[in-house]
């Protein structure tokens, strides 16, 4: 294998072309913003539809359970007498 020197004009360029690229790295790193980022929640949010939906369902899970203990009651004094079903 030869060993290749090179000449005075390539020597240039590649002197150039480290500048350059030093250069575009340097204005890279200066653009960038040294501040940290912080992140802001907004924790302001109001949540009056969740208490009135689990306030409706409250209310008509008790609606339901007062019901069945009224029937249960009426059909075990016999006031209410539905065939084939036996208290």
């Amino acid at each position: 294998m030869s060993k290749y020197k090179k000449t005075r004009q390539e020597k240039i360029i590649a002197d150039f072309n480290r500048q350059v690229y030093s250069l575009e790295k340097k204005n890279i790193f200066s653009l960038k913003n040294n501040y940290p980022t912080t992140i802001v929640y907004n924790d302001t949010a109001s949540y009056s539809y969740v208490f009135r939906d689990v306030s409706k369902t409250l209310i008509l899970t008790l609606i339901l359970i007062g019901l069945q203990i009224i029937l249960f009651f009426l059909l075990k004094k016999q006031v209410l007498l539905i065939p084939n079903l036996n208290y």
